[in-house]
């Protein structure tokens, strides 16, 4: 019997039938395709061995005059800077006091209550307590003088945190200490109100928590921009930080931009003039109450300290038409194109008296989230509700052959939560996403726009940030439940941690294996007309470290079940494997689980002929 050649194009069809995607591959996971072949995508392994608290939802890295590297990621919880080994917490302290007799204990109680009138503390924010004038119960200063996380707020003016010692004594209102707060935490996740305002006037009963809401409590998110070796940070729907690189690592957090809005949604630095522009913002700067989704206002040229108009400076503001909010934005080639939840926007300098020109690309476009979309060699790249869409001169959709795959499971409430990143090595843009029934990410889908071929898997990614800053590509994985110790102290702190990886680094999921597959859809002969009969398989693998496994799978009927036939186990040294595979489509799938495993399929070579149509 003569051999015959199974081809397959690139990436992964899911739009058709099994039996309608003769020739295509229909699923995968931690799968690649380069030169229209499919491998098994590179490993991960600790970028640093911290955890941090918290869900980063922002990823940035830039590099110094000195040449010194940064990265800084921000979430729910916390901010950090890290810098070849040493991380720093820059979270923004929201306020510091100087308060006398705030300490109260319960004897044999680690729990402390502090009192501070006005106090405007969330629960799961951070405070330090510093300089405590005495011990108070038995807990000693040592004990108090500490970083906590507030484990309950008894009222406006009280709160609990829990220390490292035990009270020997019942004591209300002693000692004296300075108390910082940070920025009050934020949603982790998007969420639904269900409490006061959360829907119409006597739509529900009093006193009775509401069961249904349409009121969406957006999850903490941050822009993270650079100013020359400076940190640009604005927190979602809140004020606009700045980080100094030349303070340093130590104690250094940071601080306000005084004059610049009290509300945005988000920021961005034009880098070619020199501009932070602050994207649904307020009308009247200083004034939260005043925030308009769709109003954009810039600074003077050179300086983010002046917002305030007049004829000789370049700040300015706008308000764009079409949607009901600014999404994100991004620096494009000559302009800054900015995305509603409906329509794409460009905003480009035009010099004074306007300074910026808006005109808008496109309607029916917009973008899921903050980090939704991303620039490629000039290109934009981004998720919309139900479709993925490039600009390059004009907004198109891209034929997806994955979308339904995409879409019909993933969970649109969290959308907020898509993360695009790109991996320029392999010319990928890839989106990670909460699938349906998670809440936290757990799903990708890749673009390969050099080869026009989308391929996706399980993989759980908070960030990603390509290479450039680094040799390697960096992404955070949250775990939820972890109360595994952070970099720092933190007393009361409750369950929630991020780690950091350098991606592209080995084959191995940080000292685990990593688990990989492609399928095949299903082919026959004589369209079915007769079945076939497979004895030998002659596997063709490239660059192959370790055993991969082929499976020969075969069915009756498209709407029969697949019935699994013999597993192959193929080393780098295997030429061929007798088998006796029957049946009237056939289909095959590769998949590797070894530590330290490596392969890239070629063109599988099978010994096939007609079996009777019986």
């Amino acid at each position: 019997m003569p051999l015959t050649q199974l081809n397959f194009l690139p990436g992964l069809d899911t739009e058709n039938t099994e039996t309608g995607a003769e020739g295509r591959w229909t699923d995968c996971d931690k799968i690649r395709f380069r030169k229209g072949l499919p491998q098994k995508i590179g490993g991960w392994a600790k970028y640093s061995t911290d955890f941090y608290i918290g869900r980063p939802a922002s990823l940035t890295s830039w590099i110094s005059l000195d040449g010194t590297r940064y990265q800084s990621f921000a979430g729910d919880r916390k901010a950090y800077v890290y810098r070849s080994g040493t991380t720093a917490d820059v979270t923004p302290i929201r306020q510091s006091n100087t308060l006398s007799n705030v300490f109260s204990t319960v004897n044999l109680s680690s729990n402390v209550v502090i009192t501070h009138t006005s106090h405007g503390a969330a629960l799961g924010s951070f405070i330090t307590i510093s300089n405590v004038s005495a011990n108070v119960g038995g807990i000693t200063t040592s004990e108090l003088e500490n970083e906590f996380e507030i484990v309950e707020v008894n009222n406006n003016d009280a709160y609990t945190i829990s220390t490292p010692g035990t009270a020997n004594a019942t004591v209300n209102d002693s000692s004296n200490a300075d108390i910082s707060y940070q920025l009050n935490v934020g949603p982790t996740i998007q969420t639904f109100g269900y409490g006061w305002s959360a829907g119409a006037w006597n739509d529900s009963v009093w006193g009775e928590p509401r069961t249904t809401s349409e009121v969406n409590l957006d999850m903490r998110q941050w822009s993270l921009n650079n100013w020359g070796e400076d940190l640009i940070l604005t927190v979602r729907d809140g004020s606009t930080f700045e980080w100094d690189e030349s303070v340093g690592m130590s104690n250094n957090r940071c601080t306000l931009i005084a004059n610049a809005p009290t509300a945005s949604s988000l920021s961005v630095v034009s880098t070619d003039t020199r501009h932070l522009i602050c994207m649904g913002t307020e009308t009247t700067i200083g004034d939260f109450t005043t925030q308009d989704k769709m109003f954009i206002r810039w600074s003077d040229q050179e300086n983010y300290d002046f917002w305030s108009p007049n004829a000789t400076n370049s700040a300015g503001s706008q308000r764009i038409a079409g949607g009901s909010e600014i999404r994100t934005a991004k620096p494009a080639k000559g302009t800054i194109l900015v995305w509603t939840d409906t329509t794409l926007h460009s905003m480009s300098f035009i010099g004074p008296p306007f300074i910026f020109g808006f005109r808008q690309l496109g309607n029916d476009c917009g973008a899921v989230g903050l980090n939704s979309a991303i620039v490629v060699d000039d290109i934009a790249y981004w998720m919309s509700d139900g479709q993925f869409f490039r600009f390059a001169g004009a907004v198109q959709e891209i034929p997806c052959p994955v979308l339904n795959h995409v879409f019909d499971n993933i969970n649109k409430t969290q959308y907020a939560q898509v993360y695009a990143g790109q991996t320029s090595e392999f010319s990928e843009v890839i989106w990670y996403y909460c699938s349906a029934t998670s809440d936290f990410i757990d799903k990708y889908v890749i673009y390969n726009y050099l080869e026009n071929s989308w391929y996706f898997g399980n993989l759980s990614r908070s960030t990603y940030l390509d290479d450039g800053v680094e040799l390697n590509p960096l992404a955070t994985e949250y775990f939820p439940n972890s109360t595994a110790n952070s970099y720092t102290t933190i007393y009361g702190l409750t369950p929630g941690r991020s780690l950091i990886y350098r991606h592209e680094d080995g084959v191995d999921a940080d000292g685990s294996a990593i688990t990989s597959f492609i399928e095949s859809g299903d082919g026959d002969i004589a369209d079915g007309e007769e079945f076939s009969f497979i004895n030998k398989v002659i596997p063709d693998f490239k660059n192959q470290v370790g055993n991969a496994k082929i499976t020969l799978q075969t069915r009756d009927y498209p709407n029969s079940s697949r019935v699994s036939g013999e597993e192959i186990t193929v080393s780098n040294t295997t030429p061929f494997y007798n088998t006796r595979t029957r049946g009237r489509q056939s289909s095959i799938k590769i998949e590797s689980d070894e530590l330290g495993s490596n392969w890239r399929f070629g063109t599988l070579r099978i010994q096939i002929r007609p079996d009777g149509k019986r």
